[in-house]
């Protein structure tokens, strides 16, 4: 274990007058891409600092990053990145079409997906406890089943447990107690639909009998643990959900832990850039490569000859060419969000659940510009709240874009996302989470 490693170590145990004895061993599953790994070495170093030992399980790519917090990692083959950046990922990508995109990404998983799950069967095999992320669920279950283990579910997406309270997201042409259960009832059906033939597959290579929609339904409806890690500040807690259903709030990596992590270092040259009396505006779309690398290209490059608005450029995941170079644009590759997002004035982002966490906790207005899925929920949201404002990506133009960062400086949603982000800065979602989960797994098998 590298300095940094022994650092952040000794920041996790610093308000542990004795460090407690391992008590359980939890198997994380993930996949995706980093907004779907961060807010789970969160919660690893949650149960970790309660005495826990713990196996982050991810794809390839994200082994350093999630070694550089001490957390024990497991290798899944796979590289989301990949499949978004290749030639007919792109291509896909600028359709908008989100069926399209949706069965794109599940054809390449399929690909993949026997060699995936025998290194999750591999992975797992020792933990005590398997935690899965939605993308794995399934398979993440099935191997829980086989080995005699216990299993929960941790999400960051749109609620998928059934509540006639409101739809699911993407079905939200009406808001009305009976069509809203029903839209949870179809989408169990296409998500039975798409996955049956290769669940089963797997299944019959572990010597487990077929599952069945009547299966599926019963385990959406049993109380297994199925926590929600986003805040009760943009959707409420359903009244009508088991107990073991909840919302917990944002898991985030604590500032002086992200700190630590050497790994993360400010470009040359930021810090003085940012000492300028007018705040930029952030735009990054994180780790949803763009779909359309030209369009952005050209409405970063007319932003800075129509107006004088200063923007900070995260590239992210995203090709992009060398831009001009101007005084009121800064581009950097990647950013800590904590850090930086505090000393902008806005932040147009593509809507991922963790970078708009990041937002939100910054207390500035954001602009969310959608590609696919659940990013669209949260624009609505978002729209809806007047925290900010929903732009979709195909129909992001760079005059909508600048009358967007305009209206989102308006003293209402300047005030509303202030409120919003002191009361979700007040929640402690990891704490919530961990509780739970330690209530739920009280005794291991």
């Amino acid at each position: 274990m590298g300095r940094d490693g022994r650092r952040i170590l000794l920041l996790l145990n610093s308000n542990l007058k004795t460090f407690q004895p391992k008590r359980m061993h939890y198997a994380i599953c993930t996949y995706g891409t980093r907004g779907d790994v961060q807010p789970y070495i969160a919660l690893a170093l949650g149960l970790m600092h309660r005495g826990n030992q713990v196996t982050v399980l991810a794809p390839e790519n994200f082994k350093d990053f999630v070694e550089g917090y001490s957390v024990h990692f497991y290798p899944l083959h796979g590289d989301a990145e990949a499949i978004l950046q290749s030639e007919e990922g792109q291509r896909v990508l600028k359709t908008g079409n989100i069926v399209a995109i949706l069965k794109y990404m599940q054809e390449a998983g399929r690909q993949i997906q026997p060699i995936v799950n025998q290194d999750l069967l591999t992975g797992c095999a020792e933990a005590d406890v398997l935690i899965s992320s939605v993308l794995a669920v399934i398979w993440v279950r099935t191997i829980a089943e086989k080995l005699g283990k216990k299993w929960g579910l941790v999400q960051l997406n749109p609620p998928s447990a059934p509540t006639k309270e409101f739809p699911f997201a993407g079905l939200a042409f009406i808001n009305w107690g009976p069509y809203n259960r029903f839209t949870y009832w179809l989408l169990g059906k296409l998500y039975w639909q798409f996955n049956k033939d290769e669940l089963n597959k797997f299944r019959a290579s572990l010597d487990l009998t077929a599952f069945t929609l009547a299966d599926m339904k019963n385990d959406a409806t049993a109380n297994h643990l199925d926590l929600y890690a986003f805040s009760p500040q943009l959707i409420r807690q359903p009244a009508d959900w088991n107990s073991n259903t909840r919302i917990t709030g944002f898991l985030t990596l604590p500032p002086k832990i992200r700190e630590a992590n050497k790994a993360e270092t400010l470009p040359t040259g930021l810090v003085e850039w940012l000492q300028h009396p007018d705040k930029p505006v952030y735009i990054g779309f994180g780790s949803m490569p763009l779909p359309d690398v030209d369009k952005i290209t050209a409405i970063l490059q007319e932003i800075n000859q129509a107006t004088n608005l200063r923007v900070l450029f995260c590239k992210g995941w995203s090709q992009i060419p060398k831009l001009q170079s101007h005084p009121n644009l800064f581009v950097v590759d990647k950013i800590n969000h904590q850090w930086l997002l505090p000393q902008c004035k806005a932040a147009v982002i593509h809507g991922g659940a963790g970078t708009l966490a990041a937002v939100l906790k910054a207390k500035i207005p954001v602009i969310i510009s959608s590609v696919f899925g659940d990013q669209v929920w949260w624009g609505d949201i978002i729209r809806k709240k007047k925290l900010g404002l929903h732009i979709p990506f195909k129909q992001l133009t760079v005059a909508k874009l600048i009358k967007a960062i305009k209206l989102s400086q308006s003293e209402e949603i300047k005030r509303n996302a202030a409120e919003t982000g002191e009361a979700i800065n007040q929640e402690d979602g990891l704490k919530t989470a961990l509780d739970a989960i330690e209530s739920y797994f009280a005794n291991p098998l």
